[in-house]
């Protein structure tokens, strides 16, 4: 999405990055963002970026602006712009609650709202954090119990951090990939410290794409995702979506990612102005 010619989650010659997961990596001249997604972004890439503290004041292009948490991991931030006309609050990847190793979101108002969708539909309905954390740590219990060793699939950077933090709040030691340790350095940087990191730990965390082998070890497995076996997502559900718009209060909202035309559809239901992105798009600008 290209606005005035401020790349939001895109590429252009001034671009905005939400967060460091990959899919929302953007080039541009100049790449506005956090610290920590500058940091976290550079174990794979380059680029020149220009960082921002959340809740300062600084412009954009021709624009004042400010980023907000996003609460989807650490540094994913929310941008809100000024325009002559309107104002507008881009979210990127977000989370109405608070997990142990992200920054607590936090939502303004705005004239026009643009918002993901991922989980847009009323059928995605997580438990809280704290409720999905108490049935990761039964599942660990339950299959040391059983004498095998919990083995927890997940997204090397951001998600597989949250899980190691839980784990080390409740005792447990982890051995986990090189990816993950190398993100997890990345997070100490910024204050949120793991103790709990062993060669021969209890539980074991991997990646999706790089599911590790242990020779002679017995394993349990679980794949944590809003689309795995056990729910805790690092971003909102439908209902969370909701609050954030209710929080928000738009006169329009664009919705992006995911189930994007259906959630807009179920929002003009509720009689809010709702399209999707894609289909006030044309030559990369906004209309």
């Amino acid at each position: 999405m290209i606005i005035r010619g401020i790349g939001l989650d895109s590429s252009a010659r001034i671009a905005f990055q939400s967060h460091a997961h990959t899919d929302h990596f953007v080039s541009g001249g100049v790449i506005v963002s956090t610290k920590a997604t500058k940091f976290l972004s550079h174990l794979k890439k380059g680029g020149f970026y220009k960082t921002y503290g959340f809740g300062k004041s600084f412009y954009i292009g021709d624009y004042k602006a400010k980023l907000y948490p996003a609460g989807h991991m650490l540094g994913s931030a929310q941008i809100y712009i000024k325009f002559d006309e309107f104002s507008l609050l881009y979210t990127g990847d977000v989370k109405w609650f608070k997990l142990r190793t992200a920054e607590k979101a936090k939502f303004r108002r705005a004239d026009v709202l643009v918002i993901e969708s991922t989980y847009g539909l009323p059928m995605y309905n997580f438990p809280t954090p704290r409720e999905a954390e108490k049935k990761l740590i039964a599942f660990v219990e339950h299959s040391l119990d059983k004498g095998k060793t919990p083995m927890l699939y997940a997204n090397q950077m951001g998600k597989a951090q949250e899980l190691l933090k839980i784990l080390d709040v409740h005792g447990y030691s982890v051995k986990v990939s090189r990816e993950i340790l190398k993100v997890a350095k990345v997070y100490e940087k910024f204050g949120i410290k793991f103790r709990n990191i062993s060669k021969d730990g209890e539980v074991l965390i991997s990646g999706f794409k790089n599911q590790m082998s242990f020779n002679g070890i017995h394993s349990s497995g679980l794949f944590v995702s809003g689309f795995g076996d056990l729910k805790l997502s690092n971003h909102a559900d439908f209902w969370e979506l909701i609050k954030i718009i209710e929080t928000v209060k738009p006169e329009k909202i664009y919705t992006r990612y995911g189930y994007a035309r259906e959630f807009a559809r179920i929002l003009r239901g509720l009689e809010y102005d709702a399209k999707p992105l894609e289909d006030v798009l044309f030559s990369g600008e906004l209309i």
